[in-house]
């Protein structure tokens, strides 16, 4: 429902208007109404309406005057200009000063139905853009207006949670301003991005608890990344100026609760007690720096391993094994800038941050993880002393191509791939992006349609036999596909291919030519193709 002012002088056309709304316009209520500017602008300062409708000639305060005001005080608040006289710069005024249209008396009911119609799409953007700003404000500064926020969020209690896909934010803390946009908003129901994009912020009128029903509709909002979810709700409702605080306790149990490849939903509350972060530090003793000074890497990236395993098996929140992992590391760099007892060039000191900020920001589970750290350990290595890796070869690589394309008819999936190679999905698709520059969907998609459209190039095996024999279960689908990757359709495909056949027969040379003998069989003309049959 859009709130309305109206501002007329003339009773016998306020009333008009007044029964076109109500008759022919129910997404619209009029709220009050004035008889000038002045009115019009006190009216429009106590009730905040998403339109007001004014006429321009009237006593006092007139309607492009008005318009100028609210456009200085009220920006939020759309206009809309109705007049009797068909004048030119009356409607170029109003216009550069925010009045979305322009409507002549008399007016009948079927023109104002269709404007206000149109209005909507405008209102519903500056609604929204005003509630994403206000709950903006709220969170970063903590500001409350109470007469916006009521217009905006008028139930009295409200429920927040949040979805955090995957890691915590690179270089993360305990909450960052949100500068993101609002992606939905209906209603009461806010849902809009966090710190990140890989995170969700979800706030509605309260109604039930927290539940699972909630929390699957918060997970759904960022569906499209894989991975898992760690959600937070908290447990009470409150009132909407409390959501500073209420974040802020979101957040805080977010960072230590997530547990990386664990998804999880945890209520959290204001009385809850903070819990303790004691974990082992077994590996902060002598021994890796014995091994770093007598050079045993071996034992080196044991310790790295033997770390990460524990993190897993102790499910430890990824805060504290970030804490674990980064000393390693941080200890494996500072000993190579300072072997032979002599300080050497630095070990790429930014660039391996950057890499630690993506391990655990965009790991989905600790075998991704384990792969990324081992990639950093093989940096942070003098080059005698990494070991050789006899995956990461052209050679390797093209036993995968050849498997793939060897088995093009069956389901072939990443993990499929992964355990007839032994290797993790990490590494896998590092492989394509190395050597295909492509991921392993798009370069399966690829051979794919290639090796359909040499099948179909034939001109004798059907469309969905075509698409069976390339590993597409869905003709309709594969016709798609096909079509996005070629520009045609199958069924076009094959007569461009036919016509591209028959203009390649040459006609036979004249009789009486040179070269033509008695003993010639050219025919005369090109026998029919094999009748195709197109599903």
């Amino acid at each position: 429902m859009y709130r309305m002012i109206l501002v007329e002088d003339e009773p016998a056309a306020a009333e008009n208007v007044y029964d076109i709304i109500r008759i022919y316009c129910p997404q619209f209520e009029l709220v009050a109404s004035g008889e000038n500017g002045e009115e019009g602008l006190n009216l429009a300062r106590i009730h905040h309406p998403d339109l007001l409708l004014t006429d321009i000639r009237m006593p006092g305060m007139n309607g492009l005057e008005l318009i100028i005001r609210l456009h200085e005080e009220l920006p939020d608040i759309k206009t809309m200009i109705l007049s009797g006289y068909q004048d030119f710069e009356y409607a170029r005024t109003a216009l550069r000063h925010g009045a979305i249209d322009y409507l002549l008396k008399p007016i009948s009911p079927a023109t104002l139905q269709d404007t206000l119609n149109r209005a909507i799409p405008v209102l519903e953007s500056s609604r929204e853009n005003k509630a994403t700003s206000l709950i903006r404000e709220l969170l970063n500064k903590g500001t409350y207006d109470p007469v916006e926020c009521k217009k905006y969020f008028p139930a009295p209690l409200y429920t927040a949670g949040i979805c955090r896909k995957n890691g915590l934010p690179k270089r993360f803390s305990a909450f960052k301003p949100l500068v993101s946009p609002a992606f939905r908003i209906s209603g009461d129901t806010v849902d809009m991005y966090g710190r990140d994009e890989m995170e969700c912020i979800h706030i509605e009128a309260a109604g039930l608890p927290p539940s699972e029903e909630l929390a699957q509709k918060i997970s759904w909002l960022n569906r499209d990344i894989s991975g898992y979810s760690t959600i937070v709700f908290y447990e009470k409702a409150f009132p909407l100026q409390e959501l500073p605080v209420i974040a802020g306790l979101l957040y805080d149990t977010l960072n230590r609760e997530l547990c990386i490849g664990k998804s999880k939903i945890t209520f959290t509350s204001a009385e809850e007690p903070r819990k303790g972060s004691n974990f082992f530090s077994s590996n902060r003793d002598n021994s890796l720096m014995y091994y770093l000074k007598e050079k045993c890497f071996d034992k080196v990236r044991a310790i790295l391993l033997e770390t990460i395993c524990a993190c897993e098996k102790a499910e430890l929140p990824q805060f504290l094994a970030e804490e674990e992992l980064r000393f390693i590391l941080e200890e494996i760099r500072t000993s190579r800038e300072y072997s032979d007892g002599k300080q050497n060039p630095p070990v790429q000191k930014e660039p391996i941050e950057f890499l630690l900020d993506d391990a655990f920001c965009y790991a989905t589970n600790y075998e991704d993880l384990k792969e990324s750290l081992l990639y950093i350990l093989g940096k942070l290595l003098p080059e005698e002393e990494q070991p050789i890796n006899k995956v990461d070869t052209p050679e390797f690589f093209s036993l995968i191509e050849g498997y793939i394309k060897s088995h093009l008819a069956e389901t072939i999936s990443l993990r499929q791939l992964c355990i007839r190679f032994g290797i993790s999905q990490t590494y896998m698709s590092r492989l394509f992006r190395k050597y295909k520059n492509q991921s392993f969907i798009d370069y399966l998609t690829y051979i794919r349609i290639e090796k359909a459209k040499e099948i179909l190039s034939d001109g004798t095996t059907l469309i969905k036999d075509t698409a069976a024999m390339t590993g597409f279960t869905d003709q309709f689908y594969f016709s798609r596909v096909f079509k996005s990757l070629t520009g045609q359709s199958p069924s076009d495909f094959i007569s461009g291919t036919r016509g591209l056949r028959r203009r390649s027969v040459s006609p036979p040379p004249p009789h009486g030519s040179k070269g033509h003998t008695k003993t010639s069989r050219l025919p005369n003309r090109v026998p029919p193709g094999p009748r195709l049959r197109q599903d």
